[in-house]
């Protein structure tokens, strides 16, 4: 089976890449103001706990201010 990637943009967040550089299965760049997060694991299952697991990160790091 061929792994899953999912590619994700998020407007004006690119200050919050350093938040989830680093986590298994993220790669991280900016283009302007946007973070776009690149999200690889073998099954979707995998990919869907690697997005969680970011974007429940990026929200912490939102929340704290």
């Amino acid at each position: 089976m061929e792994p899953v990637s999912v590619d994700l943009r998020l407007e004006g967040h690119a200050s919050s890449a350093s938040v989830v550089v680093g986590m298994e299965g993220v790669t991280t760049s900016t283009e302007d103001n946007v973070l776009v997060l690149q999200i690889t694991a073998p099954t979707l299952r995998e990919a869907q706990m690697v997005l969680d697991a970011a974007l429940a990160a990026l929200n912490e790091a939102q929340t704290a201010g």
